[in-house]
């Protein structure tokens, strides 16, 4: 019932409550200001089992405390709804998430407060009214997670994503303070970003942490008594404690594949198979394979498994970060799209492993400007245009199977790329015109038969144009041809 933190609590209300009495247990006003409210009463209502049970007012002794609290909000764009609405909303949560069951008069007591037009907190005692006792809900997280889709849906909100683990961790609030103030972009954010690039650029743990120390970063390896690496942890320079000591941040909590097993698994994979003379064309060729084996595994033919495919993927899309300002972003957006849900197993596959091995080599391929005669500018744009389409066969599978969200951020990344293309190509025109001349190719023709022969585009930029555009599933891309 106070502001909160940062002054977000607008006009705190009840709408809500164990006993049916909802705005009947609206404080009562004490002086003019909005926060001026008598509120123990209320205090002393919602606490009465737990004082029953015995239990302290505070914890004092370090063990589980007994509130479970729950904010939720609607998106920037949804509807308002009514306080009758976002009580409904909050008793059908705490039911589902099996806080508190409807129609349970024994259940633990609980209040639902309303702040401004777009969110309310609830919270509940968790000890039972029958009999005082403590108790703790079981799956309370992903429970209330599904129940939340299912009031979304039913609402007409914004669907958010179930809890799958593919999200990457969000900064804390301490964090995002803690930028503003500074001025700079969350540590957490800015760790992720570098160790993925240094991982990508390594090939194990040694010149993985040569790599972070060369960027300026504060490094340190975990090992076990017999010297084997067992985890590690990063903190940026200047990113301190109140003590005055770096915060450090593990693989783990950085994202769930930033771990030092699930690096060393991609180090060994990334092993296999030979190094190419031109990395930038092998790396074309290799991600029409991937996006081709993607097309043929939603048609139900394939054999490789598209998760794997997207992993790697991501490892091209950092390698490529440093070749133009349009594609630093691109392995960020790309993030969750590349991750399996939690439980779903992963295959790497041949398209794969072929990915994740020309990666590290175009990380450490010098790079030049675009336009000049030997910097392979063209070949990297072809690139590009190959991986937009890639992107974009895997979005048509992500969402096929139902993962809309990371279907969206597969999107994301092939618009950015798609935009990067075209702008490339006009910046660098006379180049163009002399280093290739472009063919249409019908991909859908080439998942039915590798060796579809191609036909002319009048225009020798159209078919690049033409691939950016249009909706998901085989389409054609723009091919360079002697």
């Amino acid at each position: 019932m106070g502001p909160g933190r940062v002054q977000e609590h607008v006009r705190p209300r009840v709408i809500a409550s164990w006993d049916g009495r909802d705005a009947g247990w609206q404080p009562e006003q004490t002086g003019p200001g909005e926060f001026d409210r008598d509120v123990a009463p209320l205090i002393r209502a919602v606490r009465a089992p737990a004082v029953a049970a015995g239990l302290p007012e505070r914890d004092a002794d370090g063990k589980r405390g007994y509130v479970w609290h729950c904010s939720a909000g609607v998106a920037a764009g949804d509807r308002v709804l009514s306080d009758a609405e976002w009580a409904s909303v909050a008793r059908e949560l705490l039911d589902g998430a099996g806080v508190a069951e409807q129609g349970d008069a024994g259940g633990p007591r609980w209040v639902a407060i309303r702040h401004a037009d777009d969110h309310v907190h609830i919270a509940v005692v968790l000890v039972r009214q029958d009999s005082c006792r403590r108790f703790w809900p079981s799956q309370d997280y992903p429970r209330l997670r599904e129940t939340a889709q299912r009031i979304e849906q039913r609402l007409g909100l914004t669907v958010t994503a179930a809890a799958d683990g593919t999200a990457a961790r969000a900064p804390g609030r301490g964090e995002i303070e803690k930028t503003r103030r500074q001025g700079r972009k969350p540590a957490r954010v800015e760790l992720a970003r570098a160790v993925r690039v240094a991982a990508v650029a390594a090939d194990g743990p040694l010149a993985f942490l040569a790599a972070l120390e060369d960027a300026g970063y504060l490094v340190e390896l975990r090992q076990a008594p017999s010297g084997d690496p067992l985890g590690y942890k990063v903190a940026r320079r200047g990113d301190i404690t109140a003590s005055g000591e770096p915060v450090f941040y593990s693989g783990s909590k950085l994202a769930p594949d930033l771990s030092l097993p699930r690096l060393m698994r991609a180090w060994g994979e990334a092993a296999e198979g030979s190094a190419a003379a031109i990395p930038v064309e092998a790396a074309r060729r290799r991600v029409e394979r991937a996006r081709a084996a993607v097309c043929e595994a939603r048609s139900g033919r394939g054999c490789e498994d598209p998760d794997g495919i997207a992993h790697a993927t991501r490892d091209v899309l950092t390698a490529l970060a440093g070749y133009g300002d349009g594609l630093s972003s691109a392995a960020d957006a790309f993030d969750r799209a590349a991750r399996p849900p939690r439980g779903a197993g992963m295959r790497l596959g041949r398209s794969g492993a072929g990915l994740r091995r020309v990666a590290p080599q175009l990380v450490r391929r010098p790079r030049g400007t675009f336009g000049s005669p030997n910097d392979g500018g063209p070949a990297v744009v072809v690139l590009v245009v190959a991986l937009a389409a890639l992107l974009r066969e895997v979005a048509a599978w992500q969402r096929e199977h139902d993962r809309e969200h990371q279907a969206a951020a597969s999107r994301a990344r092939r618009r950015t790329w798609s935009a990067f293309g075209p702008r490339t190509e006009r910046q660098h025109l006379p180049l163009w015109c002399r280093a290739t001349r472009w063919s249409r190719i019908d991909h859908g023709a080439i998942c039915r038969r590798r060796d579809a022969p191609a036909s002319r585009a009048a225009d020798p930029h159209v078919a690049l144009t033409m691939s950016l555009g249009g909706g998901e599933g085989c389409s054609g891309i723009g091919s360079r041809s002697a």
